[in-house]
């Protein structure tokens, strides 16, 4: 299995999707786009179109004759979308909070994602009695859905939490 961190933004794909998304324009555009305008050509993963990130930025360039400046902090040439996360509450509060960004609803993250209809409202409930934690199956396609990855960095080491020292009790 490969790492992220041995990941280049060349090899990171888009799907069509993303890609009609990215410019606010239809299917049948990005076909002409393909045919006509050169716009990179797609490879079929798991029966559906992707692009290469790169190609489609390049591409991108090509058209403006600038090269965009990304905003904020990147990571892999992708933009880093959230605080710090060191538990499980940081994580669920950062999905919920890109969940939000997006202006999707629980119901559109469920149908994006692949997760069973309110799957997502119970993963962002977890604590209260009909929420659920995340298991391997549904940690993807929650992050998928939201279109996330993550990135591990080493943090300074925190000072230990020193044990309360309990005087021995007297017994007479």
């Amino acid at each position: 299995m490969r790492h992220l961190a041995n990941l280049k933004k060349s090899e990171i794909y888009v799907s069509a999707r993303d890609v009609m998304e990215r410019y606010d324009i239809s299917r049948a555009t990005l076909d002409r786009w393909i045919k006509k305008r050169g716009f990179p050509a797609p490879r079929m993963i798991v029966g559906k179109r992707h692009f290469l990130l790169a190609q489609v930025d390049a591409w991108d360039v090509e058209q403006s004759g600038i090269e965009a400046e990304p905003q904020g902090e990147i990571a892999f040439g992708m933009p880093i979308v959230s605080g710090l996360i060191q538990n499980y509450d940081d994580l669920v509060t950062a999905m919920v909070e890109r969940r939000k960004e997006l202006g999707m609803s629980c119901i559109e993250l469920d149908a994006l994602s692949g997760m069973q209809e309110g799957y997502a409202n119970k993963l962002e409930n977890w604590r209260k009695q009909y929420g659920r934690g995340m298991g391997p199956d549904t940690f993807p396609l929650w992050l998928g859905g939201l279109r996330l990855g993550l990135v591990l960095v080493e943090l300074p080491r925190r000072p230990r939490k020193k044990k309360a020292v309990t005087a021995p009790v007297a017994t007479s």
